[in-house]
């Protein structure tokens, strides 16, 4: 199955995310590179402490624990006040893309739907190869290659908590 898969580590060496295009004409100033990096963060970095700090200090309840167990951050309620950048131990909420005027990424399924060989201009235009859509069949942890839903793949360090034994 093809996916966009975002290379962090490649993102951050190449700098200047803002450089990187995006073809969806319903973003507001064409920035859905960055809803990217916030999903890719939420899913890599995120610790999913049990005792959300993060979640708590939210005041307008924009952080929530999913029934998944997964913390969700609510881009619309938002307002970008960053308490819970503050608030999280692990220094793992980036300000810099908790950006509360938000565009929600589409992933180009609709485009990949009608063409197979379809490549976004994200993928296009990023440097280093830091986002691809591409076939990609499985989970790689060695490779440190992780999926987030059922159309992206993230490529990064991953922190996983351990299951608790009981």
């Amino acid at each position: 199955m093809k996916r966009l898969v975002i290379d962090i580590p490649a993102l951050l060496e190449a700098g200047k995310p803002e450089k990187i295009g995006c073809e969806y004409f319903y973003h507001r100033k064409n920035l859905g590179q960055f809803s990217l990096l916030e999903v890719a963060e939420f899913a890599i970095y995120c610790r999913q402490c049990k005792e959300a700090f993060c979640v708590t200090a939210c005041p307008k309840e924009a952080l929530e624990r999913l029934e998944s167990g997964l913390i969700k951050r609510f881009n619309m309620r938002c307002v970008g006040c960053k308490s819970c950048v503050l608030a999280c131990p692990f220094g793992t909420i980036f300000p810099e893309v908790i950006n509360y005027i938000t565009a929600k990424c589409d992933l180009c399924l609709n485009q990949l739907k009608s063409n197979p060989d379809y490549q976004p201009l994200c993928a296009k235009t990023a440097l280093n190869q830091a986002i691809q859509m591409k076939e990609v069949a499985a989970e790689d942890p060695k490779n440190h290659l992780y999926f987030f839903g059922e159309n992206m793949a993230i490529i990064s360090q991953h922190w996983r908590q351990k299951e608790d034994k009981v």
